[in-house]
């Protein structure tokens, strides 16, 4: 305790103190005169205030809601997180928090997280992603004393059998160069959606991902050098003014320079001879950013058309960006400089879509071995 002596003859008497969270905080009194035993009146007094604000507290814990906790949570995320991925965790957990919304956060328990994720009917990937989420918000919980354990680690997932359907699907997220001019040359002839179908091949040449295509600058674009600067992302999930905001790419190795053969300079050239907008390259015919659904809702459309519907193959934006790396591995380009060009930090992931070994890779083994 220290003192403060005041005006009038008064003084203050200061005692700090930890709260459960464990910042320093501070209570005080204001009494007449300093002698020895009102400095020992006022001690008491201030151990008395403490217990009382302690107290508070833990009726403010003890009594709070999954909303409540939710919220506070949600305040710290939003400056962790990409506004992409934060709008990712919003949607993912959305009916949990309904349904336990007005539940005091320390009713909810292992079981009641377990039953939310395994019978709902969700494919093995959507319920680990819910339970990293879950995770963290329950953890936030934690570290703010609202709870003492974190329930979602006492949460025990089934065990996934991988079927040889799942297998197979795993083998096709690709396309190959053949597929893909079967593709082009449906959207042609069907005169499909033209900015679309630019925009698959494009993405089939350079690897890019959506994200990073919607947030291609014209500033960024050397018709020179032949190069482009993959500097910005846009959530191609966000409507409205959101739409338009630019941020960082995935990773630092995402932040790239990358070569563009002669088809992709006449294809940006045709964005830039049609552009509907002063920033960005790609647009829609509406002038509007690149967005996902319409993107990939068009890619499935036009691929289950020309190639056929396969149960063990689901075509998607992102297969355009495995086939490009299929594509470099088939051209034995080294896996540094793919890494590179697609902006992978880690060379397992690159690795990991090398392993899809194509029919002309195939045949070259095939060819070098019978010429032992």
């Amino acid at each position: 305790m220290y003192i403060k002596k005041l005006k009038n003859e008064k003084y203050q008497f200061i005692l700090k103190y930890q709260d459960r969270e464990g910042k320093t905080q501070k209570a005080s009194i204001t009494l007449k005169g300093n002698t020895k035993a009102i400095q020992k009146q006022a001690l008491e007094k201030l151990k008395e205030k403490v217990q009382l604000n302690l107290n508070k507290a833990d009726i403010v814990v003890k009594d709070s809601t999954l909303n409540i906790v939710y919220e506070q949570w949600l305040v710290t995320l939003v400056n962790q997180v990409r506004n992409n991925s934060y709008t990712s965790y919003i949607s993912a957990i959305k009916s949990f928090v309904k349904k336990y919304s007005n539940w005091n956060i320390r009713d909810i328990k292992p079981i009641h997280i377990q039953n939310y994720l395994v019978t709902n009917g969700w494919k093995i990937k959507t319920i680990k992603h819910k339970k990293v989420i879950l995770y963290s918000l329950f953890d936030y919980a934690r570290k703010m004393t609202y709870i003492e354990l974190n329930p979602v680690n006492n949460v025990v997932l089934p065990k996934h059998n991988s079927s040889v359907e799942d297998f197979e699907i795993s083998e096709n997220k690709t396309i190959t160069y053949d597929e893909l001019k079967i593709v082009l040359e449906y959207c042609h002839k069907h005169n499909k959606n033209q900015r679309l179908t630019l925009i698959i091949e494009f993405l089939f040449l350079t690897g890019l991902r959506l994200e990073e295509l919607g947030g291609l600058q014209k500033s960024s674009v050397d018709f020179k050098k032949q190069t482009i600067k993959i500097k910005h992302v846009i959530d191609t999930k966000a409507i409205g003014d959101n739409s338009r905001k630019l941020y960082l790419p995935k990773t630092f190795a995402s932040r790239r320079e990358i070569y563009v053969n002669d088809r992709c300079i006449e294809i940006l050239k045709w964005f830039f001879d049609n552009s509907l907008d002063d920033d960005f390259v790609f647009t829609t015919m509406i002038g509007t950013t690149v967005k996902q659904s319409a993107t990939y809702l068009f890619v499935r459309n036009v691929c289950e058309a020309s190639l056929g519907k396969q149960k063990n193959r689901k075509y998607n934006v992102h297969m355009l960006r495995h086939a490009h790396i299929s594509l470099l591995a088939e051209l034995d380009i080294p896996i540094k400089a793919t890494m590179k060009r697609v902006g992978h930090s880690q060379e397992s992931t690159t690795l990991r879509i090398y392993s899809h070994v194509s029919q002309k890779m195939n045949d070259s083994i095939m060819r070098k071995l019978n010429e032992i």
